[in-house]
């Protein structure tokens, strides 16, 4: 088995952590961190990932909350140096149209790679993770994985821009909401509690005026927060 890396995590901790050091002491820092992870989990080899260029996510942003229009647009010190060293020394795989997690969600759902990453967005794929901050081997079941992924429809992702229900249910709210997925097995049935939970409370995020546009809503808050499990897959709402 290999590991599939997020290098994106290990770009920005080190160029911030770095920003007073030079470059040459960021590039030994990023290759120490990827060396720990494959010797710690004995693994046959490491697939990293960068995200570059366009995201297929950002057509399904809402005007009012456009995707990760929220984040700080400039980079960190040693940013452009430490990408190049990492694509053309280490071979780190630069990621375009779509997100370094997708690549990780491919190679984690193949069972071949176990996903190594401090993002816990992850944990909508099934198999073996590995939290390299905590140094935590862990398991996601397939059901568990689909909850994740239908919790966070409902609580939307404030780190992406994706508002979910957050801003009118609260955290401690939406936690109790969400408990009846934890009881539930087929995505289906998942979706249509979520769309359920949608319809008597989002009136005041979405204005929606009829079942369509709370389908449409849907389709595009799962758009956003789906990570691929196959090459160019798009979340579609599930049918019984």
């Amino acid at each position: 088995m290999r590991a599939s890396v997020d290098g994106d995590i290990i770009l920005y901790s080190v160029a911030f952590a770095a920003k007073d050091d030079s470059l040459a002491y960021a590039c030994r820092s990023v290759r120490s961190a990827i060396e720990s992870i494959m010797t710690t989990l004995n693994v046959e080899g490491a697939d990293v990932y960068l995200t570059g260029k366009g995201n297929y996510r950002i057509e399904y942003g809402d005007v009012q909350f456009p995707y990760k229009g929220n984040r700080d647009k400039e980079k960190p010190a040693h940013f452009e140096g430490l990408s190049e060293y990492m694509t053309g020394t280490l071979g780190a795989i630069m990621v375009e149209g779509e997100e370094a997690d997708d690549r990780m969600g491919i190679d984690g759902y193949a069972q071949t790679h176990i996903i190594c990453t401090l993002d816990k967005d992850l944990d909508m794929i099934p198999g073996w993770h590995y939290n390299f901050r905590k140094k935590e081997l862990y398991m996601v079941n397939p059901e568990d994985g689909e909850r994740f992924f239908y919790k966070q429809l409902l609580t939307g992702d404030s780190t992406d821009n994706i508002p979910g229900l957050f801003k009118r249910l609260g955290k401690k709210v939406t936690k109790k909401v969400w408990e009846p997925l934890d009881e539930m097995y087929e995505p289906a049935e998942m979706y249509a509690y979520v769309r359920g939970i949608y319809k008597q409370q989002a009136l005041d995020i979405v204005a929606p005026v009829n079942d369509e546009d709370i389908d449409r809503w849907l389709l595009h808050q799962g758009r956003q927060l789906w990570i691929r499990r196959h090459e160019g897959e798009m979340w579609d709402a599930p049918t019984s």
